[in-house]
């Protein structure tokens, strides 16, 4: 095998592919990635036999094969080249000589007979959404999927399109966050992996030029696996099973008090509470609503702390109102809403409350449960 190409696109197709591919195996070729060459078309490869990842990118192609190697090392080596352009060797499958200006090196390689092939869905249900609107969507909520394989169910991004509401949530069962979104599709139901879901995300894009048309992502299902895909770029994952969340009864609960605040002044609260609070030192903070400000209180061993946040907006009764609640929890949901003002919503102290953005009311909902005082 042996092309050419520019350093910057080998080494964004390897690292992409590379995010598939297996930490530990007992299968030892899983550990690295395969390159496929055929034409001036090359293909590299990840895949742990639960999510597979293929990056494809033009090249100058002189002779085809295929390879695997360790991509980590493949992608330092690449990005410390000297010129723009390197130049890739492979002979017997035994060596790749990597080639770039005066400098020359070579590191093991290994015939990709044994890599296993990712299986192809046949795309029984398949629907396109914007490409840009998508990396918003799982940004935006990713951050609460759970990261204990307690409830496998929950680690990852449920996908629910239903009565033309496309809804994409994330939980770990004390925090959620959800995007909801109207579209002409099938209804579906499904979860994906947030492995999955992480590595799409750092390869979509937020740009789109003037004058281009819209980029979209497919998303394909069949039975147990769904595929995403866009340009030269595609992950097959199988599906989480198991039961999630009832969200939409959580969403859409009987909130009967509200108060819309400023962002930037409830983070920095919750910043100096999160001051007093550890891993070791694990207290929640107080909240009570006034006419026109909420108390932010909370004491640790480490100290204590009072804040008094302004409230630009009340409905409801608060009286005799006081509640408690993980102060990280809140300022992650706050930092994801990119906007000045939220609304919260409250329905009384032990029920879950809702947060969201005031400029896209309903579209994007944070839920945080509160915590029992004493």
């Amino acid at each position: 095998m042996k092309f050419s190409v520019e350093k910057n696109t080998l080494y964004d197709v390897v690292s992409s592919a590379s995010r598939a591919c297996a930490l530990k195996s007992s299968l030892n070729i899983l550990n690295g990635v395969l390159i496929n060459l055929s034409g001036d078309i090359l293909t590299v490869t990840g895949y742990d036999l639960d999510v597979g990842i293929k990056a494809s990118v033009s090249v100058n192609g002189g002779e085809d094969g295929e390879t695997v190697t360790d991509p980590r090392l493949l992608s330092e080596i690449v990005k410390k080249m000297p010129d723009k352009t390197v130049e890739f060797t492979v002979k017997n499958n035994k060596e790749i000589k990597i080639t770039s200006g005066k400098s020359v090196l070579s590191i093991p390689c290994k015939s990709g007979d044994d890599f296993p092939n990712i299986i192809e869905i046949k795309k029984e249900f398949s629907f396109e959404i914007n490409e840009k609107l998508f990396k918003e969507m799982l940004t935006r909520i990713d951050y609460a999927s759970s990261k204990n394989d307690a409830n496998p169910s929950l680690m990852g991004i449920k996908m629910e399109i239903s009565e033309n509401v496309f809804y994409s949530v994330a939980t770990d069962g004390n925090r959620l966050a959800a995007k909801k979104k109207n579209i002409q599709a099938e209804n579906m139901d499904i979860i994906i992996p947030e492995k999955a879901v992480g590595s799409l995300i750092r390869s979509l894009s937020e740009e789109e030029e003037d004058g281009d048309e819209p980029k979209n992502v497919k998303i394909s299902i069949d039975k147990n696996q769904v595929c995403l895909s866009k340009e030269n770029y595609m992950i097959i994952s199988r599906l989480l099973e198991g039961k999630f969340v009832n969200y939409k009864k959580i969403i859409e609960g009987e909130y009967t008090k509200k108060i819309t605040v400023n962002v930037r002044e409830l983070a920095s609260s919750m910043e100096r509470c999160l001051l007093l609070i550890s891993e070791k030192l694990k207290s929640p903070v107080c909240c009570n609503v006034f006419d026109d400000y909420m108390k932010i209180s909370c004491k640790t061993v480490s100290g204590e702390i009072e804040d008094e946040i302004s409230v630009t907006g009340k409905e409801g009764d608060f009286s005799d109102f006081s509640i408690y609640f993980n102060p990280r929890f809140m300022l992650e949901a706050l930092q994801k809403t990119f906007c000045d003002e939220v609304n919260i919503y409250f329905e009384n102290n032990l029920k879950p409350f809702k947060i969201t953005p005031t400029q896209d009311d309903g579209e994007f909902i944070f839920i945080i449960v509160p915590i029992r005082s004493g």
